[in-house]
């Protein structure tokens, strides 16, 4: 859904180089009704945005699906992280951005659940563009009113981008999870995305990679009524 906003997709286009890649395999369910009649329907999976550098480093993360408007604006604060590290030596880069999510941990926890600390601009002024850009980071957009409070309607970008799921979505996104992420990121410097593929997906989006059923094994096997059976098999 996200991706298939013309807004979304133009900004991506027109500031990355944008690549796609499936870390595993979408899992499908298949309900055989015994009659010959069958449905088959694939499970929703979870997806991060990584923003890297020319050489593959990972200068930041959005977790999960966001709202079109503060999805966009979070990622050109991340190009703006770009700006400032490419002309940098790679030792350089290291220190710039950890020094930026050790910023971002400190003031994610000084805004509580919100995620967000004011904006002074005349405090900001006679701050470094690194401390100032994890600021801008922070202030968070107006959120948008869901359209949809009750049952979900519609299919279309504009339609989804009110549903106030996303929105919930959206502030887990921008608090806890992120959270995580600028903690590993401070600590780990620059890091590519596979050495940190499956603790992010574990850790962070609670879909372990190596897990067969996704977290889903409970709920799929706590209620079957042949499990002794088939564990002697």
């Amino acid at each position: 859904m996200l991706f298939s906003s013309a807004e979304v997709a133009k900004r991506i286009n027109d500031t990355f180089e944008p690549a796609w890649e499936t870390v595993r395999p979408v899992p499908t369910v298949t309900i055989d009704f015994g009659n010959g009649e069958k449905i088959t329907r694939t499970l929703h999976g979870n997806i991060a945005t990584y923003v890297c550098t020319a050489d593959g480093k990972v200068l930041d993360i959005l977790p999960g699906i966001y709202e079109p408007k503060v999805y966009t604006q979070r990622l050109m604060g991340i190009a703006t992280l770009h700006q400032m590290t490419k002309s940098e030596r790679p030792e350089r880069v290291t220190e710039v951005t950890r020094s930026y999510h050790t910023m971002r941990v400190d003031m994610l926890k000084a805004g509580g659940k919100r995620g967000s600390v004011p904006l002074d601009m005349g405090k900001a002024v006679v701050e470094s563009p690194l401390k100032m850009l994890a600021r801008m980071q922070s202030v968070a957009l107006p959120p948008a009113v869901p359209t949809n409070t009750g049952e979900r309607h519609g299919s279309t970008a504009a339609e989804i981008a009110g549903w106030k799921e996303l929105a919930d979505d959206t502030r887990i996104n921008e608090t806890n999870r992120r959270l995580q992420i600028h903690t590993y990121l401070g600590q780990h410097g620059l890091v590519t995305p596979n050495d940190m593929v499956k603790w992010l997906y574990k850790e962070v989006l609670h879909a372990d990679l190596d897990d067969p059923y996704l977290g889903l094994g409970e709920v799929l096997f706590k209620d079957y009524p042949f499990a002794r059976e088939d564990a002697r098999r």
